[in-house]
This record gives structure tokens, sequence and C-alpha cells, in this order.
């Protein structure tokens, strides 16, 4: 069996084994997700009996549970599992991998969207000089071997321009591969949780009693029903940002670089919005790793302060130094940090009229723009934001009550209460 799970286990297991399996297999992803220490689980030992059931018992749990934060949790948690056992595999191991993929595709009767392009990838990693390559040899953007695949079958990759695309071949470097399998996995298991249709088991009172089980388990995952944010979804969640966070967003996509302090504030945002460690250090080795565009105070970048980076997004997270854990920076904390010379701050107070309005996105003719103006004349900052956020939450005006949210209120909260994931009380 393979740990790409393209086929289940036949066979019968206990009622009361099957629920040991899948509550075990839900602590050791969510000590995954939260970047913790693994200790050893026997219900999780790659390629095992148990393994293959529990994932594809928590599929069924996801889909008939409904929620999309929970399918969101599972498909990063797998995720972060796949890849942590890919980059864990010697040449050897990984031969034997592709080879059993092989063996496994061969059999299927179905033809899945990623098997033709798995197919492909693993021919190559079956070969003994490849594979070495692969696993011990490749620099990050090393190019020595290449895959030709359709442009439809690497889509994320062609968004980004990490492939060479001609006549819609692209033409994947073996720096690649191993993101391109976890590409193949996550797309092999969003389809399975979100085309299959199960709905038959629904009053199977084995699966209904599992359900109920795993539905106390899954409440406190997330205090307030956050979705684990993968790097690439940042872009499509920043139209939900706060103005200060959104400023910031804007500006390191524009020059790729923030001075200490705003990469310090942003980071802890991204952070409890749920973006794993592992997410995270993605998320700044990629905008790092260009050169700054235009004039900059932070002269840092990737080549040369790796470690310096990777070490400062694990402290963040208590990972490393006094273990101890931050959080998203108050609106007040914002509004009186120093933004002589760095870009970010409250817009409210620190930006001018063109500046705000431009980060606002707001007609100079809408009314909540004078309404805005006013609080800041009177220094009202927070009330300002709070406002703006009344106005682009107009059709759920009970879940923002301006008293009650100007007191403590921060970024993360803008951005839970605009996403309908925390309401007032």
């Amino acid at each position: 069996m393979s740990f790409f799970y393209l086929n289940a286990v036949k066979g019968d297991i206990p009622v009361h084994l099957l629920e040991t399996v899948v509550m075990k297999r839900l602590e050791y992803l969510e000590s995954i997700v939260k970047s913790e220490a693994n200790a050893y689980n026997e219900y999780v030992v790659e390629g095992s009996v148990y393994d293959v059931v529990g994932h594809y018992t928590l599929c069924i749990v996801a889909i008939l549970e409904g929620r999309e934060e929970f399918k969101q949790y599972i498909i990063r948690g797998e995720d972060m599992l796949f890849m942590r056992r890919l980059k864990a595999l010697s040449a050897y191991d990984l031969r034997c991998f592709a080879k059993k993929l092989l063996r496994i595709i061969r059999k299927l009767c179905s033809e899945l969207h990623c098997l033709k392009p798995l197919r492909a990838l693993c021919r190559h990693l079956m070969l003994r000089d490849m594979a070495h390559h692969v696993s011990s040899i490749c620099a990050e953007n090393c190019s020595v071997h290449t895959l030709s695949v359709s442009f439809k079958h690497c889509l994320a990759f062609v968004a980004k321009r990490q492939v060479v695309l001609e006549n819609g071949v692209a033409h994947i470097p073996c720096s690649k591969w191993k993101d391109y399998l976890l590409n193949l996995f996550h797309c092999n298991l969003k389809n399975r949780l979100y085309k299959i249709d199960i709905s038959g088991l629904r009053h199977d009172p084995r699966v209904t009693d599992l359900l109920r089980k795993v539905g106390k388990e899954i409440a406190p995952l997330n205090r307030f029903n956050i979705t684990v944010l993968r790097s690439l979804d940042v872009d499509v969640a920043s139209k939900m940002f706060p103005p200060c966070m959104l400023h910031l967003h804007q500006h390191l996509r524009n020059t790729h670089r923030l001075t200490h302090d705003q990469r310090f504030y942003y980071s802890l945002f991204l952070k409890d919005l749920g973006m794993p460690v592992e997410e995270a250090i993605m998320f700044w080795r990629e905008e790092y790793q260009k050169p700054p565009n235009g004039k900059s105070a932070c002269c840092h970048n990737w080549a040369k302060d790796e470690k310096k980076f990777v070490y400062g997004i694990r402290h963040m997270y208590g990972l490393e130094g006094g273990r101890k854990e931050y959080s998203c920076r108050n609106c007040h904390q914002i509004q009186n940090c120093d933004t002589v010379y760095s870009e970010g701050g409250c817009p409210f107070k620190s930006f001018d009229d063109n500046k705000m309005e431009e980060i606002l996105n707001i007609s100079k003719t809408d009314p909540v723009l004078s309404q805005i103006n006013e609080l800041r004349a009177q220094r009202k900052y927070t009330s300002a934001c709070v406002t703006l956020l009344q106005n682009r939450n107009a059709n759920k005006p009970q879940s923002v009550k301006g008293d009650g949210m100007n007191f403590n209120f921060t970024p993360l909260k803008y951005y839970l209460v605009l996403t309908n994931s925390l309401t007032s009380s």
C-alpha cells in the first residue's frame, strides 16, 4: 500500500478499533498542523492498513460532517503529512514508492485526472540515477532533468511561472518534482472530498456514532473556526483584510520587502489567521527570493539570510528561543508604532487623505468617507476602522456592534467578523 492513497483496503475491522484509528489519526494531523513534536503513533505508520483505513474513513467523516473549515483542515494536515513523508525518503525508498504507485495505477479501473502526469513522473523517479539526483543532489533551482506534461495538469505552477511553457506543454524542472507530487496528491484528495457522493452512508449507525465522536473533537480545533491558511491562498484571503494588513500585503507583493517591525506584525497576523509554520516559511521565501522592486529599507534576501529568517519565523510560533508564542498586535499597538522609517501603521492615523482613500477603495462621494474623516479628526482611529467594517458588513449589521468592537480591537477581529467566522455577543 502507498501513502498516496489511490486505492482503499478491503476487509473487516471492529467498530471500536475503527473509531480508535480515526481519532488517533485526527490527533496526529492536529499535532502536524500545530507544528508540535509527533510521538510514535501505531495507527499512522506509513503505508500500513491502519494508515490507509484512517485516511479514507476520516475523508468519509469530513464529507458527511459537511463543514468547509473541517475539510480544509483535513486537506492541510494530509498535505503536510504527505510532504513530511516524501522528504524523508531515500533514493532507494523513492524508487520503491514510484514502482509501487505504477503497479497500483495499472490495476485501477477509473482514470482520475491526476493519473496521467503521476504515471509520467513515477516513470522518471523509478530510474536509479534520477531518484538519487532528486533525493541527494538536486538544488533549489536545479533543472538538470525535466518532466513534460500538459499545462492543464500543473495550472498552479503555470500561475506562479515556475515552469517553462512550450506549445501547451509544461516542462517541470527536477527541483520542483516533489512539490509537483504534493500538488497531484492535493488535487486527488480534493477530488475525493468534494466530488464523491457517499450520502447513502449517512444513515449507517456505525458512521453516525463515529460522526458524533469526531464532532466533539473537532469543535475546539479552531476556536473561531479559522480555516488553515495556505501560502497560495493569501492573495484571495487579502480581500477581507483590514486596511492596515491589506496595505502591508500589497506593499510586500509590489516590492517583495517589508521592514522588520512590519514584517513581524504581518507574520503574526497570518499566523493567527491559521497559517502553519511550514506555510509561513514558504510564503516569506517566495517573496525574499525575488530582488527588491524599488527602494527599500530592508536589505535582507533569502539566499543570504535563510537561517535567520527560518529561526525568526519559528521563534514567533514558539518553536525556538524562549518558546513563547506571540499573537497579532491590537489596533492600539499598531497606531502607536513608529512609522517614520517604515511602510506600515494605521491608515486612519498615519496616511494622508489620498493614500487612505486608495487603500480603503472608497469614492470621495461615499457618505461613509465623511464619517471616517470626522472620526479621524477626533483621533478616534479604531472607531473609524469599525465604521468601515460596519459599512462593508452592511448585510449583517448585528455582527458588528461599534461600542463592543472598539475595546481591544485587532486586525484579526476585523477579518473574522467580515468572513462571518466571529459574531459579537
